[in-house]
């Protein structure tokens, strides 16, 4: 690889300057970096918001998931109250 001159690196006020003359779309180094610092703000407001939509989906599954235990908590005493009167039931036509 052949050795690079001065104006090459990104320290040299040659590059600066070459830089500056190369930008033909008028977007200068300040505006890419109000748009990066801009860019970066709306990444962390995302950030934020997901993790608040997770912390809600948490609280509303981790609410759902205790509805749901309840419901098969009362399935399951039925079921024995159930099995309770079908022996009871049992014994009271084996004593007649």
């Amino acid at each position: 690889m052949p050795p690079r001159s001065s104006q090459d690196h990104s320290w040299s006020p040659k590059y600066n300057r070459h830089m500056a003359e190369n930008v033909s779309n008028g977007v200068t180094n300040e505006d890419l970096a109000i748009n990066l610092l801009q860019t970066q703000l709306e990444v962390s407001l995302v950030r934020e918001e997901i993790a608040n939509d997770l912390r809600e989906l948490r609280r509303i599954l981790t609410r759902e998931m205790g509805a749901l235990n309840h419901e098969v908590d009362d399935v399951r005493a039925s079921q024995l109250d159930l099995s309770n009167m079908v022996a009871d039931l049992k014994n009271l036509f084996c004593s007649m």
